[in-house]
């Protein structure tokens, strides 16, 4: 996992754990322990590309758009194009 792709799979997560009413439930929708998410989010440890899996499937998205370059709300994340 790149850098970049780290600091978007961090910045996700914290914002789901806000959408998930905080670390132990949004840990327990991802199925791995609190301390597996605090230490990846706070720096401890380097990730593997499982707990990316296991965000997109807890958020309902694919890998791809958790970790792709982030796309404006008013652009269509596929084609790019701006709402008619």
């Amino acid at each position: 996992m790149t850098d970049a792709e780290a600091m978007r799979l961090r910045a996700a997560l914290r914002n789901m754990r806000g959408l998930f009413g905080g670390w132990p439930c949004l840990a327990a929708a991802m199925g791995v322990p609190k301390t597996t998410l605090t230490n990846f989010v706070y720096g401890s440890n380097r990730t593997t590309h499982g707990l990316a899996l296991k965000a997109a499937r807890a958020a309902g998205t694919t890998v791809e758009r958790l970790l792709g370059r982030p796309v404006a709300a008013d652009r269509c994340p596929h084609c790019g194009r701006g709402a008619p």
